[in-house]
């Protein structure tokens, strides 16, 4: 650059580039107040940052006090320790099943978060996504209660046979006398002609006897009930608190009992589908009872079943198709009994009817309730599940609520509950 126009001699300025040019001083070449920490930076300095002899000149702005760096130290603030992953792991605790596992007990469903509320599909002992799920729960909480529920079939059983034996002798005993009546007291046909006393008396018998049956049905079905989830919940079934909610739970049960055999009964007498209808919507009437309150009867039976009809009927069929198996195994079981004591006395004589022998009426009554025995001591573990099925799609529920209802263990509050759509399954 030359010099100005006044003619003064000329200078010259050279600019010669530097490797080190526009660069901050390094630690060595700033002064050592300039190196300490802003306000509010770390209370910490490495040992070696600042010599212990320096200080900062006169005026400049103090800074926090130092300390040593000590193990652990981190330029934003301490942190959490860091925990290295132990040289064999911890066991881990068991994940809920994709699916229900009936070797678990009911605690593990409990720690699941199924105690409030279990949408169909989930782990709970009573509660089933399918008709599969309902088959394999049904038969795990059977295999827990027939212990305790076999028992109190076969005393139905055996009081039962306290009425029905009587009451099949006597049936046999009018048709005996009926058809050995004297032929002065005939019609036009030759045929001879029933005493109505006889009759009435017949009739009586057998209303005594159903009604002494239907007692002792209820009684048994409420204390099965309790027995099935307390085995479903994994807890012991108790004979003595199932047959006090028995005692409490009889007489409304009764009371609902005579309005659907009427209701039956009419179906039947309006071409017999409306009586299939009814009994298939009525089968879990005695369910409804032992747990529900507030007049819980007919009408609620009806809701259970329309709520979801295909639940509902797949499960009623296959209980009805199990009735249904029993009476034709009941029946071949009655003719091969009937046909062995006919082949002995040599069958009737001309005109008469051919009736059996005490013998024979005892040991058919004897099988057919046996059989019946067995049956229901498998079937009432199907209706309960049934019915958990279907109010499950209605309401919130879970075994533990069940539970609680009829006074074996305390519900957990339920949880918000999203009706699932209708299935045909």
């Amino acid at each position: 650059m030359r010099g100005g126009a006044d003619g003064g001699l000329p200078l010259t300025f050279v600019i010669v580039p530097h490797d080190d040019m526009n660069q901050p001083p390094g630690p060595e070449e700033a002064p050592d107040w300039q190196r300490r920490p802003p306000a509010g930076a770390p209370d910490f300095l490495p040992p070696d940052f600042l010599p212990p002899d320096s200080a900062p000149p006169a005026g400049a702005p103090e800074t926090p006090a130092l300390r040593p760096a000590t193990p652990g130290d981190h330029p934003f603030g301490p942190q959490p320790a860091v925990i290295p992953p132990p040289a064999t792991p911890p066991p881990a605790l068991r994940p809920p099943a994709a699916q229900y596992d009936p070797r678990q007990t009911y605690v593990v469903y409990q720690a699941a978060g199924l105690s409030g509320f279990t949408a169909p599909g989930g782990n709970d002992p009573l509660i089933s996504p399918d008709y599969g799920g309902w088959w394999r729960r049904s038969t795990a909480v059977f295999r827990r209660a027939w212990p305790l529920l076999l028992p109190l079939q076969l005393a139905q059983f055996v009081l039962g046979l306290v009425v029905t034996i009587p009451g099949a002798l006597y049936s046999n005993k009018f048709l005996t006398d009926f058809s050995n009546t004297s032929f002065s007291n005939t019609s036009y046909s030759g045929r001879a002609q029933a005493d109505p006393s006889s009759a009435l008396a017949v009739l009586g018998a057998s209303l005594l006897v159903s009604a002494a049956l239907a007692v002792l049905g209820a009684v048994i079905a409420v204390a099965a009930n309790h027995v099935i989830v307390a085995a479903a919940a994994g807890l012991p079934p108790r004979l003595g608190p199932a047959l006090a909610l028995a005692v409490r739970r009889c007489l409304p049960l009764m009371g609902w009992q005579i309005l659907a055999a009427l209701m039956l009964a009419l179906g039947l007498c309006a071409c017999i589908l409306p009586g299939i209808y009814f009994y298939a919507v009525l089968m879990v009437l005695p369910v409804v009872v032992t747990f529900e309150r507030g007049g819980a009867g007919i009408g609620r039976c009806f809701r259970l079943f329309h709520n979801d009809v295909g639940v509902a009927a797949s499960r009623v069929a296959t209980i009805g198709a199990a009735a249904v198996v029993l009476a034709i195994v009941s029946a071949v079981v009655g003719v091969v009994i009937a046909a062995v004591d006919l082949s002995q006395t040599g069958g009737p004589a001309p005109g008469q009817v051919a009736t059996l022998s005490t013998t024979a009426v005892i040991v058919q009554t004897v099988v057919r309730d046996l059989l019946g025995a067995l049956l229901r001591t498998f079937t009432c573990v199907l209706v309960l599940t049934a019915y958990a099925d279907m109010r499950a799609r209605t309401e919130p529920l879970s075994t533990s609520v069940l539970a609680a209802e009829i006074g074996i263990t305390p519900a957990a509050p339920s949880a918000p509950f999203t009706p699932p759509a209708p299935s045909l399954a």
